[in-house]
């Protein structure tokens, strides 16, 4: 890349590469808005699938030929990190009500939950591979107990911010009444059982997560591209620019912050505690995205330099594998999960 005054000269091949990134990520849209859209158990095959994937990419990371035992027992773990919650929470369900129970993937995402009891196994079964493995050491011990806790957590939000409004609407007077307010007429818990949002209405805070990621990625890109001068960190991340950087932030922070700020003032707020009266929260957020998203992007590269690769695969052509495409919008949808929780509880850390 050379540069011609105050603007770069994109690099040779350039248009091609930019021209199969948006295929691909046209492909990516065709795929996650009608999953997003429908929710359910279409929502939650196509997450589990791209978790899957994501698990072949970490085992194959390292170049080394990790015994059967080993793959299936971190997709057991990582899976059972993803989805306990849900079955025990079904299982809970049934408990207190046979009578009237059915089963649901949307009522119990009240919080985040991976088992303690299941962290502590999945640490004990790594170390007892090693120990009667003489191709599995202490470095594969600390790499896949990382990264199954990473990925564990990391789609388990996935699902959170999917379902936590029909929580928050619907079941969360516990902690917060919201019966009072009123979106299209309707009060209360009723909202959920309205079909603008359960199709609609509730994923308008996944939506604003990946407008801040994607916004953040991509102009960051083109900004790092045109106009990148300065290095962030070539250690880690050799093409990262402060350019970049901030070209990125900005344009995700306004894009994020319209699209909740106009849901709040138009009577449809992302959640009860991000209408129009805390509007602030919303910018708040919209500021953290964009630091949350390059996080992501940083620690996965940390991660790669150390396996010496360039991407955890190739599935996603010009965009890498799905680590690559999905390793900032993990890191976000963490910190902005978190985030929402205290909200919700108004910052009491004893709930």
């Amino acid at each position: 890349m050379s540069n011609n005054g105050l603007v770069n000269t994109p690099p040779a091949g350039f248009k091609a590469s930019l021209r199969s990134r948006i295929i691909v990520a046209a492909i990516l849209v065709a795929i996650f808005i009608p999953a997003f859209v429908l929710g359910g158990w279409v929502c939650f095959f196509v997450f589990m699938a791209f978790l899957s994937l994501a698990l072949i990419e970490v085992l194959l990371a390292p170049h080394k030929r990790y015994g059967w035992w080993i793959w299936v027992f971190t997709f057991v773990v990582t899976f059972c990190y993803v989805y306990w919650f849900i079955l025990k929470g079904n299982l809970i369900g049934y408990r207190k009500d046979p009578e009237n129970y059915s089963f649901s993937l949307e009522n119990y995402f009240s919080t985040l939950d991976i088992s303690v009891v299941g962290i502590a196994a999945a640490l004990i079964g790594y170390f007892i591979i090693a120990i009667f493995d003489k191709n599995f050491d202490f470095s594969d011990v600390s790499y896949l107990f990382t990264m199954t806790i990473l990925l564990g957590l990391g789609f388990q939000t996935f699902y959170f911010v999917r379902y936590f409004p029909f929580f928050v609407y619907g079941f969360s007077s516990a902690y917060r009444d919201y019966s009072g307010l009123i979106i299209s007429g309707v009060s209360g818990p009723s909202v959920i059982q309205q079909v603008g949002f359960k199709y609609w209405g509730s994923i308008t805070m996944e939506v604003y997560v990946f407008i801040g990621v994607i916004a953040n990625d991509v102009f960051a890109y083109f900004g790092g591209v045109y106009f990148g001068k300065h290095k962030m960190n070539p250690r880690i991340s050799p093409k990262k620019t402060w350019e970049g950087f901030w070209f990125g932030a900005v344009i995700s922070f306004l894009l994020s912050s319209t699209w909740g700020l106009a849901l709040a003032f138009t009577g449809w707020p992302m959640l009860p505690f991000l209408d129009r009266s805390n509007f602030y929260w919303i910018l708040l957020i919209s500021f953290i995205l964009p630091l949350l998203s390059d996080l992501g992007d940083l620690s996965f590269s940390l991660i790669k330099r150390h396996y010496g690769i360039k991407d955890y695969g190739n599935i996603l052509r010009g965009h890498g594998g799905v680590l690559d495409r999905f390793d900032s919008t993990i890191f976000a949808m963490i910190g902005v999960s978190i985030i929402l929780i205290f909200l919700l509880h108004e910052f009491d850390f004893l709930l």
